[in-house]
C-alpha cells in the first residue's frame, strides 16, 4: 500500500516532465517492444487501436512513444476549464490530436483512415455501458467499446503498457498481440480477454497501476458493495 501512493506521487511528478519538459532527456532512458505490429498493422493500411490502461506514468509513457508511432489519444473531459486547458496544451504539444472520449464518430473516422488511436478501458463506466467480466478475481463493470470500434473499423488492436524499470530509472514501452481475438462477437469473451490482458501487465508492476480509482464501484446486481 505504501509503495503504491508512493508510485502515484512520482507520477505526478512525471505527468509534470510528460507537458513541459524536454523528451530529449528521456530519450536514452527508453526502450521500446514491439512497435513492429503497429508498423505491420499500417502497411496493411488499417488503423490501429492501441489499448492502454491507467498506470501511473500513463502521461509520461505515452508522449515517450509519440515520437516514434505518432497516435491520438482520447481523454475525458476536465471538469474545471482552465485544469482542461492545461491537460490539452500539455498532450497536444506531443501527439497529433486528441479526441474527447464520448467523440465516438470521430475514433471510428480517425481508425478507418489508418491512424493510430490510443483509448484506456479499464475505468468503471457504469453498468449502462458495461459488461461483466473478471479482472483480479472480481466482477468488474468492463466497457466492450475495444470490441465495438474494432467491429465497425477493421482496425487491428493492440495493447499498450508502460513501466518503471531499473530502481525507476528507465522506462519500459511494451506493444504486443495479447487481444488479437478480439473482436470475436462475443462481448463478454472479450472483456474477459481484455481484462485478463491488463492484469497480467498489471501484475508486472502491481503499486504502478492507479488503484485509487474505484475500479470496482459498479457492481452486479445483488452484489455486496466493495466500497
Amino acid at each position: 500500500m505504501q509503495q503504491t501512493f508512493a508510485d502515484n506521487g512520482i507520477g505526478i511528478i512525471e505527468t509534470a516532465m510528460a507537458w513541459w519538459s524536454s523528451r530529449k532527456d528521456l530519450t536514452h532512458r527508453v526502450s521500446i517492444e514491439g512497435g513492429k505490429l503497429i508498423e505491420q498493422a499500417q502497411a496493411q493500411g488499417r488503423g490501429v487501436l492501441l489499448v492502454g490502461a491507467h498506470f501511473t506514468s500513463l502521461d509520461l509513457g505515452g508522449i515517450l512513444l509519440a515520437p516514434h508511432y505518432p497516435y491520438y489519444a482520447t481523454y475525458q473531459r476536465h471538469g474545471n476549464a482552465l485544469m482542461d486547458c492545461i491537460i490539452r496544451r500539455g498532450r497536444l504539444n506531443h501527439l497529433p490530436g486528441i479526441v474527447e472520449r464520448e467523440d465516438i464518430r470521430q475514433v471510428m473516422r480517425l481508425l478507418k483512415q489508418g491512424k493510430t488511436v490510443w483509448l484506456a478501458p479499464d475505468q468503471d463506466v457504469g453498468a449502462d455501458r458495461s459488461v461483466f467480466a473478471r479482472f483480479f478475481g472480481v466482477d468488474a463493470a468492463t466497457t466492450p467499446i475495444v470490441s465495438r470500434l474494432a467491429a465497425a473499423t477493421g482496425a487491428k488492436v493492440l495493447q499498450f503498457s508502460h513501466h518503471r524499470t531499473h530502481q525507476d530509472q528507465r522506462y519500459l514501452l511494451s506493444i504486443t498481440d495479447s487481444l488479437a481475438s478480439i473482436p470475436s462477437g462475443d462481448l463478454v469473451a472479450d472483456a474477459t480477454k481484455l481484462n485478463a490482458a491488463i492484469e497480467a501487465k498489471v501484475r508486472l508492476k502491481p503499486s504502478q497501476y492507479l488503484w485509487l480509482h474505484r475500479r470496482f464501484k459498479t457492481r452486479p446486481v445483488n452484489s455486496p458493495k466493495i466500497y
